[in-house]
């Protein structure tokens, strides 16, 4: 968890094969070699894969944004190695990528055996006006919050219980969890461009107080700032595609744009106690002011 975090939070920094297996305490031949067992991917791989997944985003929602800015902001020494990484993985430059309908990704990814979409994941507008947001979703300040999370995949329906279950094992014992305590989910990635076994989701629970983390345990922050704002119950598949549908229909009529394409869920009973769909939830965006 420590090595997976360190990525997630220096993916544009230094996350060579040395640096990592130093906090890993392994030799580079070791790390990369356990890296490689468990993720079914070098940690080289891996890290380009989650540069060039979150460029794809930022070049589908920031369509102003030059083709440059978006390689380096996303920790390519270039703006021609990232274009060449680009349409090596993707089979298209980033620019033609850019054009692209969702609807035509899903199709160019099928043929080119990348991320497949779910069948269930809304990629046209005419199925997200389908979707009705009721109560309609508000903008909130929301202020700092702390959390103890661990990371895993939604690569099983039971991903999130199961980890929120490992991660009380740890917080009981240690008298972190009370009645006014807030357990928190974090998505990563979505599957429009992640393989929905790839789809990294962090696990949390809130922090009152500093307390030591054991191995595997990390502290995150939910920054102050502006949230798109909204509640419901359902599965995982119903949550993605509203907070898709949240950003193509209603955003607009709010005066705000997306900041990030991560998404977050506060949940208002413990996950490891009910089923997730049966949990009311509310779904915080992080959000700009439109220029």
């Amino acid at each position: 968890m420590r090595v997976f975090h360190y990525i997630n939070q220096n993916l544009t920094g230094d996350v060579s094969l040395e640096t990592l297996a130093g906090i890993a305490n392994y030799s580079p031949f070791h790390f990369q070699k356990i890296f490689l067992e468990n993720v079914k991917e070098t940690p080289k791989q891996y890290v380009v894969r989650l540069r060039l997944e979150r460029a794809a985003h930022y070049l589908k929602m920031y369509r102003d944004l030059p083709v440059a800015e978006i390689a380096i902001g996303c920790g390519f020494s270039s703006p021609s190695i990232f274009s060449r990484a680009f349409k090596n993985y993707f089979g298209i430059s980033a620019e033609s990528f850019r054009k692209m309908s969702l609807l035509e990704i899903s199709t160019m990814s099928k043929a080119n055996n990348k991320a497949e979409e779910p069948s269930w994941l809304i990629t046209q507008s005419d199925e997200w006006q389908k979707i009705q947001i009721s109560p309609p979703p508000v903008i909130k300040s929301i202020k700092a919050m702390k959390f103890a999370c661990v990371q895993t995949m939604l690569s099983h329906p039971e991903s999130i219980y199961f980890s929120f279950k490992s991660l009380l094992q740890w917080a009981i014992p240690n008298g972190i969890v009370s009645d006014s305590i807030k357990y928190i989910g974090i998505l990563l990635d979505v599957p429009f461009f992640t393989p929905l076994e790839k789809c990294r989701y962090l696990t949390g629970i809130e922090l009152k107080e500093d307390i030591k983390l054991k191995a595997g345990i990390e502290l995150i922050m939910l920054k102050d700032g502006k949230y798109a704002s909204f509640s419901m119950k359902g599965n995982y598949q119903e949550t993605m595609n509203h907070s898709i549908a949240l950003n193509h229909s209603y955003l607009d009529d709010l005066g705000y744009d997306m900041k990030d394409f991560i998404s977050y869920e506060i949940f208002d009973e413990c996950p490891a106690e009910k089923p997730y769909e049966t949990i009311n939830k509310t779904i915080l965006l992080p959000v700009k002011a439109k220029r």
